[in-house]
Formats: C-alpha cells, sequence, structure tokens
C-alpha cells in the first residue's frame, strides 16, 4: 500500500488523528528544503533541490538503497532504541527518520550515537509508536519485507538448559541450513536474501552457549563472517563491521574475520585501523608490499579478491627452525593439491632430485619430511644441511600456502580449530566408513573416468576431484558430528592424522583410505604417486647435494659413504 501525500505534514491523509500529530524532523527538513528556493537558488542547498514533492516521496516511499544506508545506522544505535523500533520498523516513514537523522549527523560531522539521543528524534519516534498503537499506519507504505524483522532481538546466549548433544543436535541442524541457503544465494548475488538467512541462522542458535568451542560456535562464528559479508555487498559497512566483530569474539584468531573487519573499517575510511585488521589477517597492504607472491589458495578462503601477501626470500632465521619442524602439514591448513605446490617449489631448488608426491602423506611432520630430503642428497643430518633443508621447505609452504606458517604458529593463529580427539578404536571406525564409500564401485568409475579425462595430471585430477568427494564425504562428517564442509572434512583429517601418529592400525588404514579415495589401487594413484619409489646411489646423491648446496665435493663438508639405499616407505 503507499502512504498519502500530504504537502505539508506527513502521515495517511485519511487518519485526522495522524495529521494532529506533530512530527520535528519532518518540520525540520521541510523548512530546510524549501529554504533552498530563496535567492533562486534550487539546485543547491538540500538533497531534494528545494522540491517538497522530492521530500515527500523519499519520506513515505524511501527506496530500496536508503533503507539500508537506515538499517546500516541503527547498528550504532543503544539496544533500547532498536528494540523500541522494532515494532515499526517496517514502516517507511519510520525508517525515514532514522535516515535523515544519520545524514544530518554525519554531514555535520558529529556521531551517530549522539543522533539517536536527539530529543527532538525520541519525541517523533514515541509519536509514531503512539500511531502504531492505535492503527493509524495500517495505511502507510512498508519497507522491503526481509528488513521488517531485523531489529528484534535475539534471545540470549546460554538460555537453553540444560545444553545436551541432543538439544543441540537439531538447533545446529537448522543453523547450518540457514547458513546453506544464505551461501547459495550470496553465490546468486542475491545479498539481501544471503543477509536475512545468515541473520535467521543466528537468531536460531542464538540460545546455545556462549562459548568459544563447539560445533554451535563455530557455526556461529560462519553465520557472523557471512552476514559481514553480505552486509558489505549491500553497502552496509557499520553492518559489516558489527558482524565481523562478533566472529572475532567467537575466535580472536579466525583470519578470515579479521579481513572481513579491515574491509568493513576501509569503507568507514577508518584506513589506521584497516590496516591492522588486515594484518592481523596475514596479510599486508599494496603501499607496503616488496616482494609480492599473489595467493590463489588465500583469495578463494577469503571468498574476495584481496591484497597478497609479501614473502622474504631469504632464509629462515635460526630460532625459528625448531617452531618450523614442530608443525603437521595438515594443521597449516596443507591440503593434497597445495602439497603439489609445495613439492613444485621444493623441487625447482633440489633440482634433480625426485620428490615423492606422497612426501606430506608419508612424513606428516615437517621435521620427517626434511629428514627423508636430507637422506635423498645423503646430506647426514647436520645443522648446516637441516637448516639449509628447512629454509627450502620454509619457502615453499609460504608460496604454496600464501602465507607463513611460522608466523602464523608465533602469533598463536594455528591450533584453534575444533579437532576431534580420536582414540585408535573411532579413528578406525571414521576411516572405515570412509574407505568403504570409497570402495563404492560407482565412486571408482568416476574417479577413472576423471583421470583419464584430465590426462592423469595429478593436480587437475584433484582440483576436479574435491567437490565430488565432499558429497559423499557430508553423510560420513554429519555421522561422526563435524561439519558438512571443507572446515569439517580439515578438522576429521587433522583428528586422525594425529591418531596415526600414535596407533600403526591408524596409520596403515589411513595410507588405503588415501588409496581408494583416487580410485585404488588400479588408479591414478598407481600412476603419480607410486611412480618415484626408486633408489638413490651415492654418487646421484653426491651430484644433487653438490647442485643444492653450491660447495666443493670434496670440501670440508665432504661425506664418505659407499652405501647404496633404499628409502623406506612410512605405513
Amino acid at each position: 500500500s503507499r502512504a498519502a501525500r500530504p504537502e505539508a505534514h506527513p502521515g495517511p491523509a485519511r487518519h485526522r488523528q495522524a495529521m494532529a500529530v506533530k512530527f520535528n524532523r519532518w518540520d525540520r527538513a521541510l523548512k530546510k528544503c524549501m529554504s533552498g528556493k530563496k535567492g533562486d537558488d534550487k539546485a543547491k542547498g538540500n538533497r531534494w533541490k528545494s522540491d517538497p514533492m522530492a521530500l515527500n516521496t523519499e519520506a513515505h516511499e524511501l527506496p530500496a538503497d536508503k533503507q539500508r544506508v537506515a538499517l546500516d545506522f541503527m547498528e550504532e544505535a543503544p539496544l533500547e532504541l532498536r528494540a523500541k523500533m522494532a515494532p515499526i520498523w517496517k514502516f517507511c516513514f519510520a525508517q525515514w527518520h532514522v535516515y535523515d537523522a544519520g545524514l544530518e549527523a554525519l554531514e555535520e560531522k558529529g556521531g551517530l550515537s549522539a543522533a539517536f539521543e536527539e530529543e527532538d528524534l525520541q519525541a517523533d519516534i514515541d509519536s509514531l509508536i503512539g500511531l502504531f498503537e492505535k492503527g493509524d499506519l495500517e495505511k502507510a507504505a512498508t519497507t522491503e519485507k526481509w528488513t521488517w524483522k531485523l531489529l528484534e532481538p535475539f534471545p540470549p546466549a546460554g538460555s537453553v538448559e540444560p545444553w545436551s548433544e541432543e538439544v543441540a543436535k537439531p538447533m545446529i541442524k537448522v543453523g547450518r541450513e540457514e547458513r546453506k541457503e544464505g551461501v547459495l544465494a550470496f553465490e546468486q548475488e542475491r545479498y539481501d536474501k544471503a543477509y536475512w538467512h545468515f541473520w535467521q541462522g543466528l537468531k536460531l542458535v542464538a540460545r546455545a552457549p556462549d562459548s568459544a568451542s563447539g560445533p554451535h560456535a563455530k557455526l556461529r562464528c560462519d553465520l557472523w563472517k557471512n552476514k559481514s559479508a553480505a552486509a558489505l555487498k549491500l553497502k552496509m559497512p557499520r553492518a559489516s563491521l558489527s558482524a565481523a566483530t562478533a566472529a572475532l569474539s567467537v575466535d580472536i584468531r579466525d583470519e578470515k574475520a579479521w579481513y572481513r573487519k579491515s574491509c568493513a573499517l576501509e569503507e568507514l575510511g577508518r584506513t589506521a585501523e584497516a590496516k591492522v585488521a588486515l594484518s592481523k589477517a596475514g596479510l599486508k597492504s599494496a603501499a607496503e608490499e616488496s616482494k609480492v607472491v599473489p595467493s590463489a589458495v588465500q583469495t578463494a578462503a577469503m571468498g574476495q579478491p584481496q591484497e597478497p601477501l609479501v614473502i622474504d626470500e631469504g632464509e629462515l632465521e635460526p630460532p625459528l627452525h625448531k617452531t618450523l619442524e614442530s608443525l603437521l602439514f595438515v594443521e597449516i591448513g596443507l591440503d593434497s593439491i597445495s602439497a603439489v605446490d609445495m613439492i613444485m617449489h621444493i623441487q625447482s631448488e633440489l633440482k634433480t632430485t625426485p620428490v615423492p608426491l606422497t612426501i606430506i602423506f608419508e612424513h606428516p611432520k615437517v621435521y620427517e619430511a626434511v629428514t627423508m630430503l636430507l637422506s635423498h642428497i645423503n646430506a647426514a643430518d647436520e645443522l648446516f644441511y637441516r637448516r639449509k633443508m628447512n629454509s627450502t621447505v620454509w619457502r615453499a609452504l609460504c608460496r604454496s600456502l600464501g602465507r607463513d606458517p611460522v608466523h602464523d604458529k608465533l602469533q598463536g593463529r594455528l591450533g584453534t580449530m575444533d579437532c576431534p580427539e580420536f582414540g585408535e578404536k573411532q579413528a578406525l571406525a571414521v576411516l572405515g566408513d570412509l574407505k568403504a564409500a570409497y570402495e563404492d564401485e560407482a565412486w571408482v568409475r568416476q574417479t577413472h573416468a576423471l583421470a583419464k579425462r584430465v590426462s592423469f595430471e595429478q593436480r587437475s585430477f584433484l582440483v576436479s576431484l574435491r567437490p565430488k568427494a565432499l558429497q559423499v564425504q557430508r553423510a560420513i562428517l554429519e555421522k561422526h558430528g563435524l561439519d558438512p564442509d571443507t572446515d569439517g572434512l580439515r578438522s576429521l583429517e587433522l583428528g586422525v592424522v594425529r591418531a596415526s601418529l600414535q596407533s600403526r592400525l591408524v596409520a596403515e588404514l589411513l595410507q588405503s583410505v588415501r588409496v581408494a579415495l583416487q580410485g585404488g589401487p588400479n588408479g591414478i594413484w598407481a600412476v603419480n604417486m607410486d611412480a618415484e619409489a626408486g633408489f638413490w646411489d651415492d654418487s646421484c646423491s653426491m651430484q644433487s647435494r653438490i647442485q643444492y648446496t653450491k660447495e666443493d665435493p670434496f670440501g670440508p663438508r665432504r661425506i664418505n659413504t659407499n652405501s647404496v639405499y633404499s628409502v623406506p616407505r612410512a605405513l
């Protein structure tokens, strides 16, 4: 329905009581609008160009883009005012009061907080509530429907008693459904719909405990980050900032949340704060860059084009080697695809020494992988060689991940992911479920066909395999209480890898599951992953070491050995 357009006073013309109500902000706006006519200056002085009909249209039929500005302004409103305005927020004229007050505050370089405390605005809101309670706003024009309930407060956190797995499961399920719907809407560029779904998901999980761990906390953090991204697309930087800050209250180390916050701060013109937030996201602004390595992995993870990361091409500082060696590859986010990239970078420095594609599977710790690489060049475990190889692996990790994992470790950004603590029995059960799914005849046929389509190129195969595998993995992730997405899969993998370090049975089954994932013993694994399990003799190792270290083979670091050996494959 449309509101009537009285020439000098707002409110539905059909309601005499409404006509008798005085609205201070309307009177001020009308006075400002009409004052522009003095001196025949119709085009300057106000946003309505001194046209009272333009003012009337704006106030009673507030356009969608201005409705979003008003909604964004309300992010800085006190909770009491938000709750007070919630019943009348659906009306254009109510939102216009916030829109007009906010613009005036910004024009006068005042804060929105002061604008919301203004007596005239408070009186106008009371008048609008009075009209609403009498039914005198029934004919007034309304805003976009998805915004109507957005000022309603969430239920208090922790209000579900007692909190148990049985109580949590249905709540988390509906929250995940809202997250999924929101992501689909975002992909379709329906950012208003996406925003609403993320808000609805947050409302559904609001009564869960206000804790920083558990699936409900992870879901809540995801929804806040997604809401922040949608708000930014809707040109609502204050809402985006508020949502990103809420995500950080769940996980202060979440890099994506810091990135969302930096984008919102940049939109608000708070450049210095944006740079600080960007640095906490593991990134640097363009002005601070010297040597740049673009990060496709990080760009995909953040969901928006980003500033690339500065990578130091020097050697890893000696005090940091122990930190690097203590890392698990899966812990720092290295998956099978980025592992291929890492191996390519290692290979570029080792030249003639073959580096097996199975290195992170057979040697899940960086220390073990470096030891294996040293054995391939017959370098022994001397400090000089270990430090040099550590630096090679570190540079390869930085380039493939687009960030420095050692820096992340020192900054406390690693080890924050929810990771199930599997015992041997639990890990074997999870791996058994995965193996059964991968040994299904339909899956084997699908992987074999995919391998042929990509001409048995390993990286292309893995990229194409990932979304297909996730469809199979989702049910298993949900069965074991994990999110049915890539984050849940990474948590599961980390838990299983840690269990494999303690159990030979788990390690053996994990290896067979990885083979099954790629089509079994007759699939692409046999073509690419087993191809480099050969022998290295002393002469080849010496030549490789000379090329790698660029030193005299008969100099002081010469190693005298006539051994011929094969590198044992870890189980």
